[in-house]
């Protein structure tokens, strides 16, 4: 599913419509989540807002805690800000627990999940993924 997304924020981006698909480097933030201090990536239109927004929940489809769809979060992040930044929207993709910018906030994902299932078998493993 992410992996469709980004092809088609590729195919919509502004390159499509002969624009520059570069955007500045976003604002790297913080925000709370049940005590613990998460960040993301905003990219923000030039210009004065208020400006419509868009926020973007991540997979967890990537072999570590930094990748996604095949590429880094960072290097995805910016692929869709381009499309969504250029035609005047916020664009804000947060990092969920244990992955890219908050990587360090608790444990991948994927890796929770395959010591669930060797522990506990495939049950458990599902009971956590859709708990």
């Amino acid at each position: 599913m992410y992996k469709l997304a980004v092809e088609l924020a590729l195919l919509l981006s502004p390159l499509a419509f002969g624009q520059s698909a570069e955007v500045g480097p976003p604002q790297i933030v913080e925000f709370p989540s049940s005590g613990l201090h998460l960040k993301g990536y905003l990219w923000k239109p030039a210009g004065r807002g208020p400006f419509p927004a868009v926020l973007f929940n991540h997979g967890s489809g990537g072999t570590d805690a930094i990748h996604t769809s095949g590429m880094s979060m960072s290097e995805a992040a910016a692929v869709l800000a381009a499309v969504f930044v250029k035609h005047g929207y916020v664009f804000f993709f947060p990092c969920r627990r244990g992955h890219g910018l908050s990587a360090d906030q608790a444990e991948f994902m994927q890796d929770a999940l395959k010591k669930q299932e060797v522990s506990g078998g495939i049950e458990a493993r599902n009971k956590l993924q859709f708990a």
